[in-house]
């Protein structure tokens, strides 16, 4: 488990880091899709939603657009599982494959979107910035054991509630097993405790994501879908940092050994 009490500080700032970069990724391509194509695509909520809702009111055009979006998403998410398994073996360069497909594919839709307007399909554009959330949420799922997403904030601002009680109560019970003394000392404890650290590391992710939502929608409406180029370059730090000798001393979650999600 990627944030447990035996997770070494170093894999602690490993695994926190990709986190936090690839939420600002997220927030950047859905403030960009929304700008550009009038749809939020790092999450599928709302378009699973809209398939419901439009076969109930018999318009199968619509629910058959936002299936689509659904459909490439997954896509994006078995791609990402499978180049991970592919790649679970190497000293380094683990997530390299899954994060230049990501890369590849942002940068596609960003060119092909700055094209003159009878050559751009919005739909396939649309695919394309869905298949990439999919498989970046895939690859932080399986690198991070389930433990955080990055590209919607729901399940991350669930977890600040739980997490700020169970803060609370940690610090509590040392209270009360020890009096004035426990409770100093569980204060005291408290910046390196493992509790404060997934707090920290859930709140760094909402920041990420609303810093990477400002930054694309401010670029997009100076520079229009060649803003694209920052969550790629991003995208390609990541792959660099991976592929670094540092990269091969980052530890990674294996599949024989899934963890469950723990608040």
């Amino acid at each position: 488990m990627p944030f447990s009490a035996a997770t070494s500080p170093r894999s602690r700032l490993a695994y926190s880091t990709l986190a936090l970069l690839l939420a600002g990724v997220a927030g950047a391509v859905n403030a960009l899709g929304f700008f550009a194509f009038g749809q939020h695509l790092s999450h599928m909520t709302g378009h699973v939603s809209v398939v419901g809702e439009s076969l109930a009111s018999n318009r199968g055009l619509e629910a058959f657009a936002a299936s689509r979006l659904v459909f490439a998403f997954l896509v994006g998410a078995t791609t990402a599982a499978a180049l991970l398994e592919a790649s679970r073996h190497r000293q380094r360069g683990r997530h390299a494959p899954a994060l230049f497909v990501e890369t590849v594919t942002l940068g596609a839709v960003g060119l092909w979107a700055h094209a003159p307007p009878e050559e751009v399909n919005e739909p396939t554009l649309m695919w394309g910035l869905a298949f990439a959330m999919g498989l970046q949420n895939a690859l932080v799922t399986r690198v991070s054991g389930a433990v955080v997403r990055t590209t919607h904030l729901s399940g991350v601002l669930t977890d600040i509630g739980l997490q700020l009680v169970h803060m609370v109560v940690w610090v509590r019970d040392g209270a009360r097993a020890h009096g004035p003394r426990g409770l100093l000392h569980r204060l005291r404890e408290l910046p390196s405790a493992v509790e404060f650290s997934r707090t920290r590391l859930h709140l760094g992710i909402a920041l990420a994501f609303l810093v990477g939502a400002l930054l694309g929608a401010h670029l997009f409406l100076r520079l229009g879908m060649p803003a694209m180029a920052l969550p790629c370059t991003v995208l390609v730090l990541l792959m660099a940092l991976d592929l670094s000798p540092a990269g091969a001393r980052a530890p990674t979650v294996s599949a024989a050994s899934p963890s469950r999600r723990e608040p």
